[in-house]
């Protein structure tokens, strides 16, 4: 406990002894803040506008057309197998587009 203690004063009296060092310390503490904070702020709004502009956004111009079949947007795409039929619809393979 006693060299705990014993590293504590040295620190403070380092700190003491030596203002200019711990003002440089100080500074660059600061700047060093400052740019993680910029940092996290550029990635954030890196990230939003990522989210914003993906094919799967809410947001995006794409995603009023969620099925697309040889150019032509469709509402739905529904699993009709081998041998199933498209009444309304338009057929491909086993799917069928409405």
């Amino acid at each position: 406990m006693c060299g705990l203690y014993d590293d504590a004063v040295v620190a403070l009296n380092t700190s003491v002894s030596d203002p200019a060092g711990a003002r440089r310390l100080g500074k660059a503490s600061i700047g060093l803040s400052v740019a993680g904070i910029v940092i996290s702020v550029i990635i954030i709004i890196t990230w939003a506008a990522l989210i914003a502009t993906s094919p799967t956004s809410p947001t995006s111009p794409t995603s009023s057309c969620p099925y697309s079949y040889n150019g032509i947007c469709y509402d739905h795409k529904d699993y009709v197998g081998t041998y199933g039929s498209c009444y309304s619809g338009v057929r491909s393979g086993s799917y069928c587009y409405y």
